[in-house]
């Protein structure tokens, strides 16, 4: 709903269909690449764009899931 809102705000139409989490996910991917991390088969991340090996802190929601992609800052 906030990507939505923030498209009609800067008058972009809305492309994909509603619920393609798939695509907003890629698309958010795609345009942040410089700070996103993919997951590696020993359980960490590595970044983009300085191929740095990287860890979820342990008390991160996202610790328990382990994500194939993150965005970070």
């Amino acid at each position: 709903d906030q990507l939505e809102g923030l498209l009609e705000r800067v008058e972009i139409k809305v492309m994909s269909s509603p619920g393609d989490l798939e695509a907003i996910r890629k698309a958010i991917t795609s345009g942040y690449f410089p700070i996103c991390a993919r997951l590696q088969r020993n359980g960490s991340y590595t970044t983009m764009k300085h191929r740095q090996t990287v860890h979820i802190h342990p008390s991160s929601g996202l610790a328990q899931v382990l994500p194939r992609w993150v965005v970070y800052h």
